[in-house]
């Protein structure tokens, strides 16, 4: 096999999804199998790719570093004692090992082979060598490549401690309660138009020929809560979703990409949520024509209901919310690696915000039976005690299965944008944030380096 055909095989050993573009992600889950440092993922990385704002490598860029590197890991290949055929065997291992000065016995020469899995005949090729060389920084590579390897297949690597870059979970919260908050005041009146179908007997025709009698001014009611509670808990679950998903990356690291997202969307999910109800209710309370105001609205739920008032539909919003946003985020994830591997690039950012919008509006469907319990449940007279069991019988018995999917698209269309937004947007203002964080600090280095010239 050509030196090319085994660097393709290895590329795509390292593209683990199979969409022809090999991100940091891969990097990293490579680098964590053979027990190097995490740092030379994003060594390989940016000295690889196209452009500073680039995510992933193709094959091309990949086959570059190939032969960038070619020269200096076959001399470092020669260097070892070789049998005639140009493999290595355990013996060779062992003279390579004393020749080195280090630990040569057939224990070390054994784990040696397995770390660069060593074909059936328990022999390594140049092959084998390089796909390991061509992971470590350029500057690695002038280093004994006996210390390098003995090192990696010997040592018991002791994990760093999981640490959580309060900055970074800092910059995810405030783009994604940012982006979430400019989309819910953008489309609040098609939010509104949604409840008031899902609240009454009404058809959404019914609705649109009404609308020159609720005007202006109804479409927004109850935005105040809905922008407050869409920040604080948009913010907040996203923070945590990055939180959770490098933590699950240190736990467990063989855990596949889609099942971490999962998890983290899960348990962000849930947080955000919770914090987010109390606003709810306040905001389809408004916009049901209940009650006339925000302070209005805040009394009357406090002196009818109690504390509890706040959290009604808890239970239905919960059910709406978590598969929304675990199918959501992997569905976008998805949808996004597969329109990367149609189109063999990373997609402009028009193309990212119109496969966030599909894959929440498609999200936001499915779901629509429980976000008509929970808006039923929310707008149910104060005082009155509703319960979900109560509300689908109440709407299978009167208006039959349909009746659950009231206000489908409405709510297509208010979410398709928010996903846009919320999917798609949070990701490329967070990518904003941390190019504009990585400028400033170019310029100071710059600016230092040119005092120091001075000097």
């Amino acid at each position: 096999m050509t030196a090319r055909a085994t660097g393709k095989r290895f590329f795509e050993e390292l593209d683990r999804d199979g969409d022809g573009q090999v991100t940091l992600e891969d990097l990293e889950v490579a680098m964590r199998k053979r027990r190097l440092p995490r740092r030379y993922a994003r060594d390989l990385l940016r000295r690889t790719r196209n452009n500073r704002f680039s995510k992933s490598i193709g094959w091309k860029q990949f086959l570059s570093l190939m032969e960038q590197k070619e020269a200096t890991i076959l001399r470092a290949y020669t260097t070892l004692c070789l049998s005639k055929s140009g493999t290595l065997h355990k013996n060779q291992i062992v003279e390579s090992l004393k020749g080195a000065g280090l630990p040569a016995n057939e224990d070390n020469a054994a784990a040696m082979l397995r770390y660069l899995n060593a074909d059936s005949e328990g022999s390594i090729s140049y092959s084998h060598f390089r796909s390991f060389m061509l992971l470590l920084p350029s500057e690695r590579l002038e280093d004994d490549p006996r210390n390098i390897w003995f090192e990696a297949a010997t040592l018991v690597a002791v994990p760093p401690p999981v640490e959580i870059s309060a900055g970074n979970v800092l910059k995810s919260a405030l783009a994604g309660g940012l982006a979430s908050a400019l989309s819910t005041s953008m489309l609040h009146p098609i939010d509104t138009m949604k409840t008031r179908v899902q609240a009454s007997t009404l058809s959404f025709p019914e609705l649109i020929a009404k609308l020159p009698q609720i005007g202006i001014q109804g479409l927004y009611r109850g935005s105040i809560p809905a922008i407050l509670g869409q920040f604080s808990s948009h913010g907040l679950r996203t923070g945590i979703f990055e939180a959770s998903k490098l933590i699950l990356v240190r736990v467990a690291p063989t855990l596949p990409e889609i099942q971490v997202q999962s998890l983290a969307s899960f348990c962000s999910t849930i947080l955000g949520t919770a914090v987010r109800i109390p606003c709810e209710v306040l905001k389809q309370r408004l916009q049901a024509g209940i009650f006339d105001n925000v302070g209005e609205a805040i009394v009357g739920t406090m002196q009818k209901d109690g504390l509890k008032g706040f959290f009604r539909g808890t239970g239905a919003t919960l059910c709406r919310e978590v598969p929304f946003y675990v199918a959501g985020m992997c569905l976008y994830g998805e949808a996004k690696k597969a329109a990367q591997h149609v189109l063999s690039r990373e997609l402009e950012p028009w193309e990212t915000i119109a496969v966030g919008a599909l894959s929440g509006g498609l999200a936001a469907v499915v779901t629509t039976p429980f976000d008509v319990m929970k808006t039923r449940m929310m707008t149910a007279p104060p005082g009155t005690p509703v319960s979900m069991q109560l509300i689908v019988f109440s709407i299978l018995r009167n208006e039959g299965p349909l009746g659950l999917f009231k206000g489908a698209i409405p709510r297509f269309f208010w979410i398709a944008p928010l996903g846009a937004m919320n999917f798609a947007g949070y990701e490329l203002a967070k990518k904003a944030m941390i190019e504009a964080e990585k400028e400033t600090a170019d310029s100071l280095q710059e600016k230092k380096n040119m005092v120091g010239s001075r000097g």
